[in-house]
């Protein structure tokens, strides 16, 4: 982005903020205001519309999305007065990023946005599933980069997390990111002590009871397992690791350990299919 420039997109607008390459803010305020909105001003809220991680997108892959973005650009008076070029390109699908004038104006918008992206996700004829990410409403220049960011990491959380949702907004997976995050970068140091120490029968037992809320009966049913066997397995895990489901603070510490494997695996995953 330089001073010599008179004709710019939204789209490429914004991905020279996102990316981090801005040297004068001043200069961005100014293409803001050229563009129809004020960075300091006005708010901002990314919707990213991604296909899985470990997917290979193409361009026609992206194309298929851009329907559904433009449904979701629509539905902000300033984006449409600006028209022109909005989508920007990311790593495993779309994204725009919506403007409003305030923080309640976009807050009235959302349940538009949510209703409108799912609609429009159940029309693109894919064999992979369609995630949308929606970040925080933000302000100013620092804030936009964030909006898209947790967009993204909203999306990356649900793939591991909330399989089953759509729509992800930010604005409750943000645990679930952090958590992501952390076993990412720590995973292996956190989870090899205790993991290593138990047998498959243990490591499966000790996921279902965590998904079935620590609920012996309902583990049992949905392992075809009888409850003495699952309660045997569970002291299996507490003589082989020390660490007993009936204590609260060793019982949060294997609850993490599940999570942090099942984080591990989904991240190797993405990685051999690269």
């Amino acid at each position: 982005m330089n001073k010599n420039t008179t004709d710019i997109t939204l789209s490429a607008y914004f991905n020279d903020i996102v990316i981090g390459y801005y040297e004068d803010e001043e200069l961005v305020k100014q293409f803001g205001k050229q563009l129809g909105f004020d960075v300091d001003t006005d708010m901002f809220m990314a919707v990213s519309f991604l296909y899985p991680s470990d997917r290979n997108v193409t361009a026609q892959d992206r194309e298929k999305l851009t329907q559904a973005a433009g449904a979701v650009i629509a539905l902000s008076e300033i984006n449409q007065k600006i028209g022109g070029k909005q989508i920007i390109t990311c790593d495993s699908g779309v994204c725009v990023i919506l403007i409003t004038r305030d923080k309640v104006e976009m807050r009235k918008m959302l349940d538009a946005v949510k209703e409108a992206a799912l609609q429009e996700v159940e029309k693109i004829a894919t064999d992979s599933k369609v995630r949308v990410g929606i970040g925080t409403i933000e302000g100013g220049i620092r804030g936009i980069k964030h909006t898209y960011n947790n967009a993204q990491d909203a999306v990356k959380a649900g793939e591991i997390f909330k399989r089953d949702r759509v729509i992800l907004e930010y604005v409750g997976m943000e645990i679930y990111s952090s958590i992501n995050q952390m076993v990412v970068n720590f995973g292996d140091r956190l989870t090899r002590t205790v993991l290593k120490q138990l047998g498959d029968t243990e490591k499966r037992v000790l996921s279902k009871y965590y998904k079935c809320k620590e609920d012996i009966a309902l583990t049992a049913a949905n392992l075809g397992m009888t409850e003495d066997e699952i309660r045997n397995s569970l002291m299996q895990v507490k003589i082989n690791t020390g660490l007993d489901v009936n204590d609260t603070e060793d019982n949060f510490k294997l609850h993490f350990i599940t999570i942090a494997k099942k984080v591990l695996e989904n991240d190797e995953r993405i990685k051999r299919n690269r």
